[in-house]
Order: structure tokens, then sequence, then C-alpha cells
């Protein structure tokens, strides 16, 4: 192979980005930062509020930015931490505060004690909503709990959680006829 195809190669695969989905115009579609084994951390009100570690960390001039294989930690004003968690990809829109999350999602909310994981979420901090696509399996286990289903949609505000399709999984109860249920729900 001569030496031109193959700087033309190595050009064209360096530069790839972890922004797929928009602008197939060109335009805009590199990133204005990147960073490797990245650590940001922000701070409000001198406090640590949200630490986000990342193989790779891109910035774009639109108000979005883009992790790949990152890892997460938030906390709240009073130093207590509230959620962890890891995702192979990352979207962050800081303009909308809405966090797009994609394949091998781990999330652990130790506020709430609840533990998911999925494959495709998306996280809006304003509405403190979090949904699942349609058919995007999500498992949700905390102590009394452990179903899965797709369909999934979550509320922060008011602490609850649906699946739109049908679920299974175990129910857990302190009744003391029946220590746990398993259910298929059809």
């Amino acid at each position: 192979m001569s030496k031109a195809v193959l700087l033309l190669l190595l050009l064209a695969f360096s530069s790839c980005s972890l922004k797929y989905d928009e602008n197939p115009s060109g335009t805009d579609s590199s990133p204005e930062l990147e960073f490797k084994d990245a650590d940001y951390k922000k701070y409000e009100d001198n406090k640590l509020s949200t630490q986000i570690q990342a193989q790779t960390l891109e910035q774009y001039k639109d108000s979005s930015t883009y992790a790949k294989n990152a890892r997460f930690k938030t906390w709240n004003s009073g130093g207590d931490l509230l959620t962890e968690g890891y995702c192979a990809l990352l979207g962050i829109n800081s303009d909308t505060k809405i966090y797009t999350l994609f394949n091998e999602i781990f999330i652990d909310s130790i506020e709430q004690n609840f533990k998911i994981n999925a494959e495709s979420l998306k996280w809006n901090s304003e509405t403190k909503q979090m949904v699942s696509t349609k058919d995007g399996n999500v498992k949700l286990t905390r102590s009394d709990i452990e179903i899965q289903g797709s369909g999934f949609s979550a509320s922060g505000a008011s602490k609850s959680f649906e699946f739109t399709n049908p679920v299974t999984g175990t129910i857990t109860t302190d009744d003391n006829e029946s220590n746990g249920e398993d259910f298929s729900e059809e």
C-alpha cells in the first residue's frame, strides 16, 4: 500500500468523533475541544456537585458534550453522594440540560435506593424525568423489587416509575404468608 493511501486512511479514521446524531453536512462536526482520560468536575457554591471521568470527552460549539466510557457521580449541596454510574456513551446538552446515555448503562441512585441497568436512557435534569426508548429493555432493582421490561419512565419529582409494556420480575413483601413473589405481567 502506498504511503499516500495509508496517510489518507489514517486521516479519515483519526477525524472520527463521538457525535453521531447530527449535522451530516460536515459543518461543525469536529469537536471544539477534545480530552483523553478526562476528569471533569463541576462545583456549585464551592461544593463538588458533578464528576465525570471518561476515556474521551469532546465539547462542541453547539453546547453539546460527548463522553466515551463515562463514569459519573452527583452530590447534593450537603455533600452527600446522590447518584453514581457508568455508560459507554454519554451525551450532554448544557443548554437544555438533557443527558442521553447509551450502552452498558448502570445507575445507582443512592438517595432513592434503586439501581438501573439499560441500553438507552434520557434524563432531563430540569423536569427530573428519565425515559427509555419505547422498546428498550430496563432492569430496575431495589431492596424489595427486581423487575425488567420496556417503555420505562421515572420521575425524580414524584419518586415514581412505570413501564408501559409488560414486565417480569420479583417483588418481596413483608407479608408473613409469602416472602417473595415471581410475576410476569402480560
